[in-house]
C-alpha cells in the first residue's frame, strides 16, 4: 500500500525540529550582544546546546519514524524533482544530526561539562584549545549550511504550494486532500 499522507508522529516531529532549530538560531545570534565571558553570554551558550542536544534527540526518532512508517510518493513526478527533494531531505538529516554532535566536541575540547537536564555528559575527548577552534569552525559552517538549506526547502515547498499548486505543503500540514 502506498503512503498518501505522512505519518503523524512524523509531522510532529518535522514541526518539533523545525521550532527547535529556530529556538537555537535565535539563541546563537543573541548570545552576541552580550561581552565575551559575561554570565548572559554563557548562559546562551549553555541554552544553545540543550537545544542542539534535543534537536540530536528529535532528529533521530523523526528517522526511526521515517524508517518504519515510511514516507509518502512524492507529488512531483519529474525524476529530477525526486532526486533534488532526496538529497536535500538527507542532507538536512545528516547536517542536522553532525551538528549537534560537533557542539559537544566544542564544549568538550573547552573542558567544559555538558549538563544535559541533571545529566552530566562523560567526557569524550581531552580539553585542548587548538581542536575546539577547529571544531567550532566546522560547527559553525554546519550551521551557516543549515540556514541555506532550510531556506531553499522552505522555497521548495512554498514553491509547490503556490506554484505548482501540489499537496505537497498541505501534507506535511496533516490537510491534504489525498
Amino acid at each position: 500500500m502506498t503512503r498518501t499522507k505522512y505519518h503523524p508522529a512524523s509531522i510532529f516531529f518535522h514541526w518539533l525540529v523545525f521550532l527547535l532549530v529556530v529556538a537555537a538560531f535565535i539563541v546563537i545570534e543573541l548570545k552576541g550582544q552580550f561581552p565575551k565571558g559575561s554570565e548572559p553570554r554563557e548562559l546562551c551558550k549553555s541554552v544553545h546546546g540543550v537545544i542542539g542536544q534535543l534537536i540530536f534527540i528529535a532528529m533521530a526518532l523523526r528517522l526511526m519514524i521515517r524508517l518504519g512508517f515510511g514516507v509518502p510518493k512524492p507529488t512531483n513526478p519529474k525524476p529530477l524533482f525526486i532526486s533534488l527533494a532526496k538529497a536535500m531531505h538527507w542532507l538536512l538529516y545528516a547536517l542536522l544530526l553532525i551538528s549537534p554532535i560537533f557542539g559537544i566536541l566544542y564544549f568538550q575540547y573547552g573542558g567544559k561539562e555538558i549538563h544535559f537536564f541533571g545529566l552530566v555528559w562523560p567526557q569524550l575527548v581531552t580539553p585542548d584549545p587548538q581542536m575546539k577552534k577547529v571544531v567550532e569552525g566546522i560547527h559553525e559552517f554546519l550551521g551557516n549550511s543549515l540556514y541555506v538549506l532550510i531556506g531553499i526547502h522552505a522555497l521548495a515547498g512554498l514553491w509547490q504550494h503556490y506554484v505548482i499548486k501540489d499537496n505537497t505543503l498541505r501534507r506535511m500540514l496533516n490537510k491534504a486532500n489525498v
